[in-house]
C-alpha cells in the first residue's frame, strides 16, 4: 500500500526551533519495511488544499495516518487541522488519527475512520493489517526490536534538508516522577529505556551518517541517573563523542560526577527542570528535587563549560510576590544561560487538571489566574511580571554569556 504520514500545523505558532515527531518518525520506519510510505510534516512545509489532493491522487495514497499532538510539544497541538485534514481525505482515503491527543482523550478524533487510542506501536500495527492480509507486518514484541529511525524519510522536505546536521534520538520513554502538572503522564504511563547496546548502536549509526547535533528527546535523561553515568561513560569509551553534541532534559538531582562525564562526552546543553524557588510550591507540585543544592550544580555546569536553561512556572495556587521573589532570586543565584518562565497550566492528561471542578473542564487546557478562580493574579500581571523579569535579568546577564562564550566557544 502506499501510506501517508502526516503532522498537521500548529494550532499557534510557537518559537522556531529545530525538531520533529518521533512518533511519526517511528511509525514511519516500522512501516516502511512493508509498504511505501510517504511523509508530509506541515509544521515546516506549507498548506495547499488544492496540491494536498493532488499529491494524494498522484502518489495513489491509500491510507493517511494523521497525528493529532498534545498542547505540552515544543510543536504545540495541532488538532484543528488535523481535523480539516481528515475531513479533506475522508473523501478520498481511508483516515487513521493517532497521537498524543488520542491516547490522553482515549475517544474517536473528529470523524476519522479509525483513532488509536493507546500509545502503542502495535495498535498501529493492527490497524494496518486489516487493509491487507497478504502483507501482515509482525508486532514488535521488546522497545529494543524497534528499528532505529530512518532519518532520510525526512530529507524529502526542505526543512530537514536545510538542518541536515541536526537530529533527535531517544534512549528511553516516560518518566515515573510525580509532578501533576505533567501532561506525558497522559499518554506514557510506565517509563522504558533501550538497552545500553542499542543506544550505543544508534549513535555509531547517526554518526557515520554525518549529523553533527543530537537532541536526545527523552523526558529526563537523568532519572535513572546511574544508567545516564553508565551510558555516557560507554559512548565516551567507543569514542563516539568525537564530533557530535549532544543536548538533554534532565531535573536537578545530578551531581559533579555526572556533569563532568556529560562535559567529557560533548554534552553542550542541559535544560533542566526546576519550576520554583519556594520549597511549598515545590510539594504542591510533587517535584522532588532538593531546591538548596541546585544554585551549586547549575553553577559548576557553567563553570565547566555546559550551557544551562532553566524552566520554571510561576501561579501555583499558594503563589504571591513573596515566591514569585524566590523563584527570581534563585535563578540569578544559579546564573542559568537561559530561562523559561511559564504560567501554571491545567492541561488535559495532567492529575492537575483532574482536581479542576469540572465546569472549568470546557478547554484543554486552562491557564491558573484569578479569572479562573485559580490564584490571586491576573493572567496579564502574570505575563507582565514574567516579562519584566526576563529582560532585566539578560541584560544584567549578557557579559557573563558572552565571556562564556569566548572561553568555551557556542553550544552548537
Amino acid at each position: 500500500m502506499n501510506i501517508l504520514m502526516i503532522y498537521p500545523k500548529p494550532d499557534k505558532r510557537k518559537k522556531s526551533r529545530f525538531g520533529f515527531s518521533y512518533e511519526m518518525l517511528t511509525i514511519a520506519t516500522v512501516l516502511s519495511k512493508y509498504h511505501r510510505v510517504h511523509i508530509k510534516d506541515f509544521s515546516c512545509e506549507s498548506f495547499d488544499e488544492g496540491e494536498f489532493i493532488e499529491y494524494v491522487h498522484r502518489e495513489n495514497i491509500d491510507v493517511a495516518l494523521v497525528e493529532c499532538d498534545s498542547y505540552a510539544l515544543k510543536r504545540s497541538q495541532n488538532i484543528l487541522h488535523a481535523a480539516r485534514i481528515i475531513d479533506i481525505l475522508n473523501q478520498y482515503i481511508t483516515t487513521i488519527a493517532y497521537g498524543n491527543y488520542c491516547y490522553i482523550t482515549k475517544s474517536n478524533f473528529d470523524n476519522a475512520k479509525h483513532t488509536i487510542t493507546e500509545n502503542e506501536i502495535n495498535n498501529v500495527i493492527d490497524c494496518i493489517n486489516q487493509f491487507e492480509q497478504n502483507n501482515q507486518i509482525p508486532h514488535i514484541k521488546a522497545y529494543d526490536e524497534l528499528p532505529y529511525v530512518n532519518r532520510d524519510m525526512l530529507l524529502k522536505i526542505p526543512y530537514y534538508r536545510e538542518n541536515a546536521k541536526n537530529t533527535l534520538l531517544q534512549t528511553s520513554k516516560g518518566c515515573e516522577n510525580t509532578c501533576i502538572f505533567c501532561q506525558r503522564k497522559g499518554w506514557q504511563c510506565c517509563y522504558v529505556t533501550h538497552s545500553d547496546d542499542y543506544v550505543l548502536g544508534e549513535i555509531s549509526n547517526i554518526k557515520s551518517s554525518g549529523f553533527q547535533n543530537v537532541w536526545i528527546t527523552d523526558e529526563n535523561f537523568t532519572f535513572n541517573l546511574s544508567r545516564a553515568k553508565r551510558l555516557v561513560k560507554k559512548i565516551i569509551q567507543a569514542n563516539l563523542h568525537d564530533n557530535l553534541r549532544f543536548f538533554i532534559s534532565s531535573w536537578a538531582n545530578v551531581d559533579e560526577e555526572f556533569l563532568d562525564l556529560a562535559n567529557q562526552c560533548n554534552v553542550r546543553i542541559i535544560s533542566f527542570g526546576i519550576e520554583s524557588g519556594d520549597a511549598e510550591i515545590l510539594r504542591f507540585y510533587r517535584k522532588n528535587i532538593n531546591i538548596d543544592r541546585v544554585p551549586h550544580i547549575i553553577r559548576y555546569a557553567n563553570s565547566i563549560g555546559i550551557f544551562t536553561v532553566g524552566n520554571f512556572i510561576i501561579g501555583a495556587p499558594m503563589e504571591t510576590e513573596v515566591t514569585i521573589n524566590e523563584t527570581f532570586e534563585l535563578i540569578k543565584r544559579c546564573e542559568l544561560d537561559q530561562v523559561n518562565i511559564k504560567n501554571l497550566d491545567y492541561m488535559i492528561g495532567s492529575s492537575l487538571y483532574e482536581l479542576l471542578d469540572d465546569k472549568l473542564k470546557t478547554e484543554d487546557h486552562i491557564f491558573a489566574c484569578f479569572e479562573n478562580g485559580l490564584n490571586d493574579f491576573k493572567l496579564n500581571d502574570i505575563k507582565r511580571i514574567k516579562e519584566t523579569f526576563l529582560l532585566e535579568y539578560y541584560k544584567s546577564h549578557r557579559s557573563t554569556i558572552e565571556k562564556k562564550i569566548q572561553i568555551h566557544g557556542t553550544p552548537f
